[in-house]
């Protein structure tokens, strides 16, 4: 039994030196992640600086594009759906649907 005990303890020396490690990366890799956000952002504000936007007109755009998206999306699905619902009247009704 004493040789599986040297064994566990062992095992539990490494389990704890890689538990530390773990523990270190991953503060690492919030911080790598907080400048790399930071820089990201300069980058934005940047490219909006350049443009001569405000605020207003940055988020007037970007609500544009978003509705534009939106609507995009609406239209098509319509249009899918009279499309659908076209063919099948058109088959009820004897049709040939060649869409």
């Amino acid at each position: 039994m004493n040789a599986n005990k040297k064994k566990i303890d062992k095992l539990n020396f490494e389990y704890a030196k890689n538990d530390e490690k773990i523990a270190r990366l991953m503060e690492r890799q919030r911080e790598i992640e907080k400048q790399r956000t930071e820089l990201e952002n300069l980058d934005i504000v940047g490219m909006v600086r350049e443009l001569g936007l405000s605020f207003e007109e940055l988020s007037e755009l970007i609500n544009g594009e978003k509705a534009a998206a939106k609507l995009k999306d609406e239209v098509s699905a319509a249009y899918e759906t009279a499309v659908e619902e076209y063919a099948a009247d058109d088959l009820a009704e004897g049709g040939v649907w060649n869409g």
